[in-house]
């Protein structure tokens, strides 16, 4: 266990006793008498002993605020106490309020200054307020007072790289391996401190010293052939890779260091069949592969072409099935190569493991919702609200699939939930409003339908479909005709040869009673939609009918039965050869 795990466990220990408050009386007696020397013997104080053990049990059962609490009145019975300041630095770094916990953390120093642990502490403290400077300086005496501890060593090496004393640090590995000798870790660590610097001599030697003493260490040949790479030495490099093929030929760090030389000397091909084998690999990282995988397919230049990608993120996936940003990946991949069913399966499976990314929802949602997959919708929307229960396209989302499966009530309720999220935006308000109209037409209260129709058109007077929808309910009720038909001829104005729309405009006109500009409407839309719509049929024959053209109407009403699309009235219609009102 490091440093930093053996403080934090300190003050993170949970566990199951029987008889805590024997085990805490223990406790505190320890620290009373033997933790710091420098404070006041107080063990006789029965309230300061009390207080101690109901602080420690506290503690001890996780129970962090009120151990807190129970600590500060052990402070008010006896303020010069390094073990209550101690701990109490130690509750404050556990609830990431390094701030405080550096407080008490010095006032437990200033107490007892030679105490190890009260050090240690002190040093973590520090790292975790990013101060590295001093945690360097802490570390550096506690060096002094425990010299046999490699593990401050290491510690003081971590903070003087985080504060960028790069040449400091080396000193310290360079110390560290004259006690445990050359190690893979220190050699490569100090070969990438020299290669910031610049030194390639020392970059260059440390590797070497590294393969002289382990000749078939893959991971240092595979370093110094990269970096001879980069220092424009392919002769060097190039020795040192088929060095490593001999070595092992099926290691995946061999292969990864294949990929560098033929990416880098422009043999693209032989390069992708490299990165194909590294990504299944068992020997290279899965971060690191990740981390390459990504860079590939987000970068304008590269070289690669999506079906390329899509195979090598598969690839990665056989020994990374739980990666949400490559299986997010794989999906956005196989969305635009419009394999939509396999996008939406990665894009899930990804969402299972991090259901954060919101554009990930909207793009699963919309793509099941435009190609009608409506349960796939109602099920995936219900689930991103779970962790997005703000977004209001979700409900909107939601309501629109539960209206096509006539589930009007369970779409109203979504409907007016998530209209009441939306903050400053006229058209999501307005397709809201539009939803809501559609549930309540379901459900025949075609009142309440019509005002919603009316609120939505206030906010986006420019919607088509709604002018149109709008425009055909109120015919088909038989109501305000002249407000349907200025709805209609609004869509006409705009997009005056579209067959839907000059079906609705002569429906509206026969509903008025206009039989012959209906007539004249619906026949030229019959011609420019080639007799495909049986409901333009129907509705071409309901106004021949009106015209006393009964068997000419009987011809259309046939037609339309033939096409598969037609009203409930329609076989009443043809079986009693009249029209239906």
């Amino acid at each position: 266990m490091d440093l930093e795990a053996q403080v934090k466990n300190n003050f993170s220990i949970k566990f199951m006793i029987k008889n805590l408050r024997i085990i805490c009386f223990l406790l505190a007696l320890f620290f009373t008498q033997k933790v710091s020397s420098q404070e006041v013997n107080i063990t006789d104080d029965r309230t300061f002993v009390k207080c101690l053990i109901d602080a420690t049990g506290a503690k001890v059962s996780g129970d962090l605020y009120s151990a807190d609490s129970l600590y500060k009145k052990c402070l008010e019975i006896n303020p010069k106490s390094g073990v209550v300041n101690f701990e109490l630095s130690g509750i404050y770094l556990t609830l990431n309020q390094p701030q405080k916990a550096l407080r008490f953390a010095n006032t437990a120093v200033t107490i007892d200054p030679g105490n190890e642990w009260y050090l240690a502490n002190l040093a973590l403290v520090y790292k975790e307020n990013a101060n590295h400077k001093k945690s360097a300086e802490i570390f550096s005496k506690l060096i002094e007072i425990k010299p046999e501890k490699i593990s401050y060593l290491f510690s003081l090496n971590e903070e003087l790289l985080n504060g960028g004393k790069y040449k400091k640090a080396l000193k310290v590995l360079n110390k560290i391996e004259e006690i445990i000798g050359v190690s893979e870790d220190l050699s490569i660590q100090k070969h990438q401190i020299y290669v910031f610097l610049k030194d390639k001599k020392n970059a260059i030697n440390e590797l070497r010293k590294l393969i002289a003493f382990s000749p078939e260490n893959i991971r240092g040949l595979g370093l110094l052939s990269e970096y001879y790479q980069n220092i424009k030495k392919p002769k060097e490099s190039k020795h040192l890779l088929e060095k490593m093929m001999f070595i092992d030929s099926t290691n995946g760090l061999v292969r990864l260091s294949l990929f560098h030389y033929y990416y880098k000397n422009g043999e693209i091909i032989k390069a992708y069949q490299e990165l194909l084998y590294v990504m299944e690999s068992l020997e290279v990282e899965n971060n690191l592969k990740k981390q390459m995988l990504l860079q590939i397919s987000y970068d304008d230049k590269s070289p690669y072409k999506l079906d390329q990608i899509c195979k090598l993120s598969e690839s990665y996936l056989k020994s990374d099935f739980q990666s949400s940003e490559v299986l997010l990946l794989l999906g956005n991949l196989k969305m635009h190569q419009r394999k939509e069913d396999t996008a939406c399966f990665y894009i899930r499976e990804s969402l299972k493991i991090n259901p954060l990314p919101f554009e990930a929802w909207t793009q699963l949602i919309s793509s099941t919702l435009s190609r009608n997959k409506l349960e796939e919708t109602i099920k995936d929307s219900k689930n991103a609200i779970e962790s997005h229960p703000n977004q209001p396209f979700l409900y909107l989302a939601l309501g629109i699939a539960l209206n096509q499966k006539n589930k009007f009530e369970s779409a109203i309720q979504h409907l007016e939930k998530g209209k009441n999220l939306v903050f400053n935006n006229s058209f999501l308000e307005s397709d809201f409003n539009q939803q809501i109209g559609d549930s309540y037409y379901g459900i025949k209260k075609f009142k309440i339908a019509f005002d919603y129709y009316e609120m939505s058109l206030a906010l986006n007077p420019e919607n088509i479909i709604l002018l149109n929808n709008y425009s055909y309910y109120l015919a088909l009720e038989k109501v305000n005709l002249e407000r349907a038909k200025e709805l209609i001829l609004r869509v006409l104005d705009k997009f005056p040869d579209n067959t839907t729309y000059t079906d609705t405009y002569g429906w509206v006109m026969f509903q008025i009673g206009e039989y012959e500009e209906a007539e004249q409407i619906l026949f030229n839309t019959v011609i420019k939609d080639g007799e495909k719509s049986g409901e333009i049929l129907e509705h071409y024959g309901d106004v021949l009918y009106k015209l006393d053209k009964k068997k000419k109407a009987i011809t259309f009403w046939e037609k339309a039965k033939a096409t598969g699309e037609y009203s409930t009235e329609l076989i009443k219609k043809i079986n009693e050869n009249k029209f239906i009102e």
